[in-house]
């Protein structure tokens, strides 16, 4: 595991130590928590380190984090129509159904809500369900703590 990604982790078992539950938006809603914006940390590093070829545990982690922060953001709109280019159709599709083959089924529910019909009431669940999110984060890292791919070259023309 290479330094950054072992600091990130030190963050969030710190979090969780703790009882925290963060968001990738707001983290804990405590500033002075220097742990508190761990996941859009790791959202960063996934996009930086691994973003190609990534396994299906690492996709799911990866596209449920985007969108919950893109929720908060701007609305769970430009998620589901890939505006950033990150989320296409055929990823929310190996999402949702990586969710409920692993038993997240609450989150597999909304998430394929906004794939199939409506975004309406995205942003109320994510807000009222921050638990159920931070769960899968810490569940999914927990399981997959050593079969982390070693990170990518840099994309430099970015």
């Amino acid at each position: 595991m290479d330094m950054e990604l072992d600091q990130l982790y030190k963050s969030i078992d710190r979090l969780k130590a703790k009882g925290a539950v963060a968001d990738t938006y707001g983290g804990t809603d405590d500033p002075c928590d220097p742990d508190g914006g761990a996941l859009s940390d790791l959202i960063e590093y996934i996009c930086v380190w691994h973003s190609k070829n990534r396994p299906d545990w690492l996709e799911a982690l990866y596209q449920v984090l985007s969108w919950q922060y893109q929720t908060f953001y701007e609305g769970a709109g430009g998620y589901y129509e890939n505006f950033y280019g990150e989320s296409p159709r055929e990823l929310q599709v190996k999402t949702a159904d990586f969710l409920e083959e692993h038993g997240y089924l609450e989150i597999a529910a909304q998430y394929r809500q906004g794939m199939d019909s409506t975004i309406q009431g995205i942003y109320e669940w994510m807000g009222d369900n921050l638990e159920a999110v931070w769960q899968f984060c810490l569940d999914v890292l927990e399981a997959h703590r050593l079969d982390w791919p070693e990170p990518e070259e840099r994309d430099t023309d970015v």
